[in-house]
């Protein structure tokens, strides 16, 4: 499902032939959340038992806001909701739903609590009873005979939800973590699967690489695959605690977009977990335990075209902040969304390291209470990579080449508020199109999201004429190509274009299983 049909962001190379005297930035979003997260009271009767924070989720038709988290009852942990218009404020619905303390009037969720829980407002879905779904990282039902089974929910508000029937699926080794059983490992890959989902999984050096499932109901999945591990342009140390994508796996132009949550873990910890009864309590621990447990965590920003393969922009997305902010040992960013003609990345912080430690050396582990709490920050809309001039002449792009056809219009974002931004089109061969020249253009001097291209006032490239079909009579309209080239002076920045018609940079034939 493309989210924004035409549209081609500079974050990868698939629309760039060429650069020259030019470098991609990536742009990292303005925290709103600087001093203290989001002003979130959690002070309810059963709200006391160390709420945990999960993604926040977009309701795509209403335009609101939605956040869930576990907290403890006592012995028992349930679920709740708090919704929010304008993503900052935040109430708690009155579901009456669920008993507590002899009322309904709270807004705890009637679905069984899980670990790790994903819930996603479902853009594929048409039956709204099936709008919201959920999938646990972990077996959450018992079977017949005691064994643990996997189960999914649907909801039509998000608030009142039921379980699936039971099938086949409910036999499937679901764990999305280290412990992962390994006969779930491996498997095929289909990038164009109605649901994905990325999360830790171990290697055979018992550290977390980042794996992939894949379904086209979200009820039936693929096997666990490692997608990313680390490399050598990796510091020691590196792993993958899970990430954030559109678990819809909608693309921008048909690039997938990830919120990769780096482990930078402490090396001098080898095979043995510091005061393990800190961190493992009563329990026990997974049968596979990771060899490394303490380190920082934040986000880097992630591209694929397949959903297997994937580029990394290596310095962190959305930063730590300084020892002695409320964020400073970790940072989980969601995935973006869309609001208000902004980007928004809401992110749980810690101001602790992965294992309780602080920036100050003499402190144990968890010596001194936590400061958490959900974090947000801004970008404009595909702002996360720019094209820029490296030194004081103009950079220039030339695109890869796409179907000339009967003509169409550029849309550009770009800031050039300061500077400038001139283009040109060119024949597939390299040669400027008369009347379509750099001299020919409009120029753009000003910061706009939906910038059109135009040469002398007319806004469209030149469609196939006469006299081209004179000079290639064997060729079909769709066989002849165009590029365009731009002109980014200093102290601009181009983020993306939008082509219109959107099919002239498609190829023609569907291919079967595009990934081996």
């Amino acid at each position: 499902m493309e989210l924004y049909p035409g549209k081609h962001l500079f974050a990868d190379d698939f629309m760039i032939e060429s650069l020259e005297g030019a470098r991609r930035a990536l742009n990292k979003p303005e925290k709103v959340t600087v001093d203290a997260p989001l002003p979130i009271a959690l002070d309810k009767p059963w709200e006391q038992g160390q709420p945990q924070f999960n993604r926040v989720v977009y309701d795509e038709q209403h335009h609101t806001f939605r956040l869930y988290y576990n907290t403890w009852v006592g012995n028992e942990r349930v679920t709740c909701a708090l919704d929010s218009g304008d993503g900052l404020h935040w109430q708690r619905p009155d579901l009456g739903l669920v008993e507590f303390n002899g009322s309904k009037h709270n807004n705890i969720i009637n679905c069984p609590p899980g670990d790790y829980l994903s819930i996603i407002w479902d853009p594929h879905e048409r039956e709204e009873a099936y709008r919201w779904k959920r999938v646990d990282n972990k077996p959450s039902g018992t079977g017949s005979d005691g064994q643990p089974i996997w189960r999914a929910f649907h909801s039509q508000d998000g608030y009142n939800w039921l379980p699936y029937p039971g099938g086949p699926h409910s036999a499937q080794k679901m764990l999305f973590n280290f412990g992962s059983p390994p006969e779930t490992f491996g498997g095929t890959i289909n990038p164009d699967a109605n649901y994905v989902l990325y999360s830790q999984r171990g290697s055979s050096r018992r550290t977390r690489a980042l794996g992939r499932r894949d379904s086209m109901d979200f009820l039936n999945w693929s096997g666990l695959r490692t997608v990313i591990d680390q490399d050598l342009e990796d510091p020691p140390g590196t792993e993958f605690y899970t990430a954030s994508t559109d678990v819809a796996n909608r693309t921008e132009g048909g690039l997938h977009l990830m919120l990769l949550h780096i482990f930078q873990t402490d090396i001098t910890e080898p095979y043995a977990i510091s005061e393990s009864d800190r961190y493992w309590g009563a329990e026990r621990g997974p049968a596979a335990t990771p060899a490394r447990i303490d380190g920082f965590v934040h986000g880097q920003l992630a591209v694929s075209r397949d959903t297997a393969s994937w580029k990394r922009y290596r310095e962190p997305f959305i930063t730590r902040g300084q020892p002695g902010a409320w964020d400073w040992g970790t940072v989980y960013p969601d995935t973006p969304i869309r609001h208000n003609g902004k980007l928004w990345f809401y992110y749980n912080g810690l101001d602790m390291t992965h294992n309780g430690r602080s920036p100050r050396l003499y402190e144990r582990p968890y010596g001194a209470g936590r400061r958490w709490g959900k974090g947000l920050a801004h970008l404009r809309p595909d702002g996360y990579v720019s094209v820029e001039a490296v030194s004081y002449a103009p950079a220039i792009l030339t695109t890869h080449r796409f179907r000339q056809e009967a003509g169409g219009t550029v849309r550009v974002n770009v800031d050039a508020a300061v500077g400038e931004l001139r283009y040109e089109v060119l024949e597939d061969t390299g040669q400027p199109i008369p009347g379509f020249t750099v001299a020919d253009c409009d120029p753009i001097r000003a910061d706009t999201l939906d910038g059109m291209l135009s040469w002398h006032g007319a806004a469209h490239w030149p469609g196939v004429d006469a006299a081209k079909r004179e000079r290639f009579p064997n060729l079909q309209q769709e066989e002849f190509y165009i590029k365009l080239r731009f002109y980014i002076s200093p102290g601009a920045k181009l983020y993306s274009l939008t082509l219109d018609p959107p099919e002239v940079t498609m190829w023609r034939a569907k291919i079967k299983g595009r990934v081996d």
